[in-house]
């Protein structure tokens, strides 16, 4: 698979689906578990991955789902970080969306030598980059960041970098570090960091339970099938209560398998609990889904279809965008004009 563009413009609003173009994807519940995948075996003659034959930059076996989760949470809370689930789950998203793929052990050495002020940096930095390119749906996740602009205790400061630490030995840039967006949609690294970070008694209440991938995967594979007539180029592609995106998860893996391009494809999502749908925006981007993708948070039930609400929000957040992208323009052409008159002001 070819490297996503993620720099381009971002398509014309997706329209809304019309029944015969739409997959519905059934409720997942949270938290897909999904073991290491097995290397699959090279021909003779042939070599490894190219990505891990450079410098052997990926861990040959990172750890899985479940201990990813259990060693974020159990670094959060025996640092005493307290009740504030967005810090390390911010955490988990700036690793899986660091921009700079193909090199997991550089990066993550890279991490490891920074203070806590300085890994706060690098999360406003992750925002402010994957905001100029996907503006709508980091606005969705903005949860996940914008406590990096916050003053911090030196207690809290503690526990960012020690969860930091802790995401990065529990192999976070081997799941999310490849150039290949595919190698990267292994495994749901939000999902699990947010089942192991919240009391079981409110997982309950949500609702949140884990299913096995393979039951993903199965559900993927039935409902969309392997008729290629089926899924035309305006396709679209729907979740009503997505988590953080398990069962798009496995659908994107199955029409990668058929050998289709899923960014041909229109993907929405709607989910309830924000921390939730911020998880499944920061996934839409790490899995490579593409430009026509959209996460909404809503109550599905109570609000129904949230798609026109999506595209509104998409429009607004791309003006946004622009404007700040033009007002960057005039202040640095402003900037350089004085630079300029001073210049000319010196050799006269």
């Amino acid at each position: 698979m070819q490297q996503l563009d993620l720099f381009a413009q971002l398509d014309d609003d997706p329209q809304p689906p019309t029944p015969e173009n739409v997959i519905t994807l059934p409720r997942p519940t949270a938290g897909q578990w999904a073991p290491v995948p097995p290397r699959p075996k090279q021909p003779a003659g042939t070599t490894d991955h190219p990505e891990r034959r450079r410098g052997l930059q990926f861990a040959s076996r990172p750890a899985d789902g479940p201990t990813f989760g259990e060693k974020v949470s159990s670094a959060w809370h025996h640092a005493h970080g307290g009740n504030r689930m967005e810090i390390p789950l911010g955490i988990v998203a700036t690793l899986a969306l660091w921009p700079q793929k193909g090199y997991a052990r550089t990066i993550a050495d890279f991490f490891r030598t920074l203070d806590a002020p300085q890994l706060l940096q690098c999360v406003r930095e992750v925002a402010a980059y994957w905001w100029m390119r996907r503006p709508d749906l980091i606005d969705t996740a903005s949860a996940l960041f914008a406590w990096a602009e916050e003053e911090h205790t030196a207690r809290e400061l503690h526990a960012i970098r020690a969860t930091f630490r802790a995401a990065l030995d529990a192999n976070a840039l081997d799941h999310t570090g490849h150039a290949d967006p595919e190698e990267n949609s292994y495994i749901d690294l939000m999902s699990w960091a947010i089942t192991n970070l919240r009391h079981s008694t409110a997982r309950e209440g949500l609702g949140e339970y884990h299913t096995p991938p393979e039951i993903c995967d199965l559900m993927a594979a039935q409902i969309i099938g392997r008729d290629l007539d089926k899924i035309p180029d305006d396709c679209s592609l729907l979740d009503p209560c997505a988590g953080t995106g398990g069962m798009f998860r496995s659908a994107v893996q199955h029409v990668r398998s058929m050998g289709l391009d899923p960014t041909n494809y229109t993907w929405f999502a709607q989910e309830i609990d924000p921390l939730a749908a911020a998880g499944c925006a920061v996934n839409v981007i790490v899995w490579g889904l593409g430009t026509k993708a959209m996460v909404a948070c809503g109550d599905t039930l109570g609000e129904g279809d949230l798609w026109l609400r999506a595209i509104k929000h998409r429009r607004a957040m791309i003006e946004q965008r622009d404007d700040a992208k033009a007002h960057m323009a005039i202040a640095y052409a402003l900037g350089r004009t004085q630079q300029l008159l001073d210049m000319a002001s010196e050799a006269a």
